[in-house]
């Protein structure tokens, strides 16, 4: 079977060595640190992240001792402008939650060793060299020693300074933003009355404060900026950042215990392709972008969900190579809107200093999302409104109906479902590693003919696993009499979200997308017909 070497040991490597492993091929992770990394460089999880981990049973770990970002709080000189509240998404996680990469990181390590991999520490890649056939690596530890290895694919998950993309001459073109910033992750006291699930943010005529949603353990994240091109090296004291957040906030703030002080800038970059043969790029490797918005961690981690079970499938020989091109064309297109949408957020931010004191009056006020437009907005932050309907995964079948969600979008979660005997949400269901094939049942179908077409779907047993939906809290024969995974829909709510009210059928991805829908019960095979996914 094809193997995998994923180069890069943080959050984005971790999900993509676990989808692998997981799935049953063969992978190796390498990151040339001793450790996780305690700094906080990222410190949000949004809604989508969470949806996608529910279903592997990590979101309970990820969330312990977190706080909902439930909004932003504007400041002007010190004292409060007004508030501009998240809206609430219809999610299982209706806010994004605060959490610490390093907490993250920690759940994501347990998960891969229970996956029977472990992450192999301060291992760094020194030269590939890639043929038709695979990639030759080689690796040179802490000690010295060094190793050539053998791989089908190589999967950059190494940041934004990558090994990988370096030795492969892959262009990342951008640019870098003039304004400075410096950072601190501390214990602030002071500000106990802060609204700890909301984000603070104080504009100065010296230039913005950040203070972030607060992080387990009552720290704070805080960000500033700089004078603009200032040349800075070295790492910043802790005074320096203490008399900025007393000029721009609250003379009472104070900082303490200190666990990481940087200046830093930020840079807008985007890999012209996320693959290069038998190499691949996924999250900092490919693309990075201001951390307004919390967005960078949370795109990486999608990356590898995306595409870990293409890999899955191509390595066991059940799909051809060109599965893998859906990649890019699905991802980089979700990179280029982060990119461009944080930099307007950034760029307006940073406008405040430049305005004269009368329209500094009005500036905070055009920060306001008005409450008509903050579901849209909230959607669009939590990455929960994707869209892959251009994608050649998404078929719109024959005699496809207009009710329910549409080909390429998300698949909407549901509650109140019976399955194997407990109660359960769609998201809870325990994550496939195939497609998942909905059979709607509904009062005017015969159970005959939804056995039939769970039967015929059995020619596509590598690719999907089939579920027939029932409507009530019962039926009238026992579900171990079927050779098929049961739900029971006991209030009708999976299928009032999916616009169901005829037999009907939805082939949901492995990462949680709708594929393919029809009123034809018997339609899966136009789904794979079409795309020409399986190998000839």
């Amino acid at each position: 079977m094809d193997s995998a070497l994923v180069v890069g040991g943080r959050t984005t490597g971790l999900v993509m060595a676990a989808e692998l492993a997981r799935r049953g091929v063969p992978v190796r992770i390498i990151d040339q640190s001793p450790g996780i990394d305690p700094h906080v460089r990222a410190n949000l999880l949004h809604s989508r992240t969470l949806e996608v981990c529910q279903g592997l049973g990590l979101t309970e770990a990820l969330l312990e001792g977190s706080v909902a970002e439930k909004g932003i709080v504007f400041y002007r000189d010190g004292e409060k402008h007004g508030e501009n509240p998240h809206a609430p998404i219809d999610s299982p996680f209706p806010f994004g939650m605060s959490q610490s990469q390093a907490h993250v990181e920690a759940i994501l390590v347990g998960y891969l060793n229970r996956c029977g991999v472990d992450v192999e520490r301060q291992v760094a890649l020194v030269s590939m060299d890639q043929d038709d056939e695979g990639v030759t690596v080689g690796l040179e530890r802490a000690d010295g020693d060094r190793e050539i290895s053998r791989c089908s694919w190589l999967i950059a998950c190494d940041g934004a300074h990558s090994t990988v993309r370096r030795l492969g001459g892959i262009p990342f073109p951008g640019d870098r933003d003039v304004i400075p910033y410096i950072l601190g992750d501390v214990v602030l006291r002071g500000g106990e009355e802060l609204d700890p699930s909301r984000g603070h943010v104080f504009f100065h005529d010296s230039g913005e404060l950040f203070l972030f949603t607060r992080l387990p353990g009552n720290r704070q994240f805080i960000v500033a900026t700089l004078e603009p091109g200032a040349q800075l090296t070295g790492e910043p004291s802790l005074a320096e950042l203490q008399a900025i957040v007393s000029d721009r906030a609250r003379r009472d703030f104070q900082l303490s215990d200190p666990l990481w002080l940087a200046y830093f800038g930020i840079n807008y970059r985007l890999v012209p392709h996320y693959r290069q043969g038998r190499v691949f790029l996924a999250g900092d490797a490919a693309h990075v972008h201001s951390l307004l918005a919390g967005q960078g961690m949370n795109v990486g981690i999608q990356d590898a969900f995306n595409l870990g079970w293409k890999m899955a499938l191509v390595a066991k020989g059940l799909a051809d190579d060109r599965l893998l091109d859906s990649y890019e064309l699905e991802r980089r297109t979700v990179a280029d809107g982060v990119v461009s949408m944080t930099r307007q957020i950034t760029d307006t931010m940073e406008e405040y200093t430049d305005l004269s004191a009368d329209e500094r009056k009005a500036f905070v006020s055009h920060l306001y999302t008005p409450e008509s437009e903050r579901l849209e907005a909230a959607l669009h932050l939590q990455e929960v409104d994707l869209d892959y309907s251009a994608s050649p995964l998404s078929v719109d079948g024959k005699g496809e109906f207009e009710g329910g969600p549409a080909v390429g979008t998300q698949a909407p979660d549901a509650t109140e479902l019976l399955f194997e005997g407990q109660a359960i949400s769609l998201y809870a269901l325990p994550a496939d590693e195939q497609y998942r094939l909905l059979l709607f049942c509904t009062e005017d179908g015969k159970l005959e003919d939804i056995l039939s077409a769970a039967d015929a779907a059995g020619q596509f047993s590598n690719w999907l696993t089939p579920y027939l939906v029932f409507v009530g809290r019962s039926v009238s024969y026992s579900e171990s009499e079927l050779p098929f995974k049961v739900i029971l829909d006991q209030v009708g709510h999976l299928h009032s979200r999916y616009g169901v009210s005829a037999p009907c059928l939805f082939l949901v991805r492995p990462d949680g997308y709708i594929a393919f829908k029809s009123q034809n019960i018997n339609a899966v095979s136009e789904y794979f017909a079409q795309t020409q996914l399986i190998r000839p």
